[in-house]
């Protein structure tokens, strides 16, 4: 009977069961590499740069936090582990921010929730979110605060471009408005006295065809007064006008075109000027004449007959104060914010001829020569223009 042989057969198994001693450098390796993933994820924390991003526990305090918002509030982030979450936030915000972290714990995600105060001068959203552990509880929390200035600068740029559109449309649409208006009425003037004209030449009635040549001429006049208004908007907005001072008697001045604007008063009207202190001014007369025959113009328009216009010149201390007031209509307080707006005209004043041009212009001229301007009215009472320089 042959022995059993109990010596290998010689075959080598191409299955080893790794030692401990073999599998040691593999965890090394590992631990090296959790080691070095850590310190990015904490570079990461540290260096955030639009805000905070943090982990809290269900006391609402730091596990770990980091990001450039805790540099500009002056804390080290290292000192805020285990303490409350951001001590140095304005208490309301604070509250707010815990108010949304509650919710988080129950499993609710919060998304661009907008901090309504501003941190540091700045604004900032928070992004908030569970971290469930392997049996789906959640005891920590991940927490972004997000710098959204730039954001918020970009909107309000979107807003103002917006508002700047519609400025323009209601622009356009009161442009419309006026001019349909207000070249419709000479020109239906100008074709019927042509009209009649015809008719006038035939009979030979030479003093009602006098008497319309005068109301073309006026209509004319009138249409191009309306063009030279569009033309001077034009020049400014162009930045075109410039204030050219030179010495000149305002009183000389002043007399003149209240001279030129008596054919424009209505019945019974009367214009008195008054003037006191020194006469000799340097101020831009081609600015200043339209300036007062604007606001006078204006004064006859919207006064009844036989009611006074005032005007009043005072030099004192280097300041020249110019006073028009009249007794008339008034301006409605509601129209009041839109004055100096162009085409903009008061609802008790459609039915009055005027391109709404008139005060826009004379706020830019008062400009240009370095004066302010302010009025007083009321309903029915009338409006008093102080324009200083």
């Amino acid at each position: 009977m042959q022995e059993k042989n109990n010596k290998p057969s010689g075959k080598i198994s191409n299955y080893k069961i790794p030692s401990k001693k073999s599998s040691l450098p593999n965890a090394i390796q590992t631990t090296k590499q959790f080691s070095k993933e850590q310190e990015l994820f904490l570079q990461l924390l540290r260096n955030y740069p639009d805000g905070v991003i943090s982990i809290i526990d269900q006391k609402l305090n730091f596990i770990i936090t980091g990001g450039e918002l805790h540099k500009r509030l002056a804390v080290e982030p290292s000192a805020l582990i285990g303490n409350e979450i951001y001590p140095k936030f304005p208490e309301n915000i604070r509250k707010l921010i815990k108010a949304q972290l509650i919710k988080v714990f129950d499993g609710i995600k919060v998304t661009a929730f907008e901090l309504p105060y501003i941190i540091k001068g700045e604004y900032y959203v928070m992004d908030a979110f569970p971290l469930k552990e392997k049996d789906g509880s959640i005891i920590h929390a991940g927490v972004i605060i997000r710098n959204i200035t730039h954001l918020k600068s970009a909107e309000e740029e979107l807003k103002k471009s917006l508002e700047k559109e519609k400025e323009l449309s209601e622009l356009k649409s009161r442009f419309i408005t006026m001019a349909s208006h207000e070249f419709r009425t000479p020109l239906s003037t100008v074709l019927t006295s042509v009209q009649l004209l015809k008719k006038y030449k035939l009979t030979g009635e030479l003093d009602k065809i006098d008497k319309h040549i005068a109301r073309i001429v006026f209509s004319v006049q009138v249409l191009d007064d309306i063009l030279n208004d569009f033309l001077t908007v034009g020049k400014m907005q162009e930045g075109k006008l410039l204030s050219n001072p030179v010495q000149f008697d305002i009183k000389d001045q002043i007399t003149m075109i209240i001279k030129e604007l008596d054919n424009s008063c209505k019945e019974g009207q009367q214009i008195c000027y008054k003037h006191s202190g020194n006469e000799t001014i340097l101020l831009d007369p081609l600015l200043f004449k339209p300036i007062l025959t604007n606001i006078l113009s204006n004064a006859i328009k919207f006064s009844p007959e036989n009611s006074p216009l005032e005007v009043k010149t005072h030099w004192l201390n280097e300041r020249l104060v110019l006073s028009v007031k009249d007794y008339g209509i008034g301006i409605p307080m509601e129209y009041r914010k839109h004055l100096f707006e162009q085409f903009y005209r008061a609802s008790n004043a459609t039915n009055i001829q005027g391109t709404g041009l008139g005060l826009y212009t004379v706020s830019k001229y008062v400009a240009l020569m370095n004066g302010t301007i302010c009025y007083t009215s009321k309903l029915e009472k009338g409006t008093e223009f102080i324009i200083t320089f």
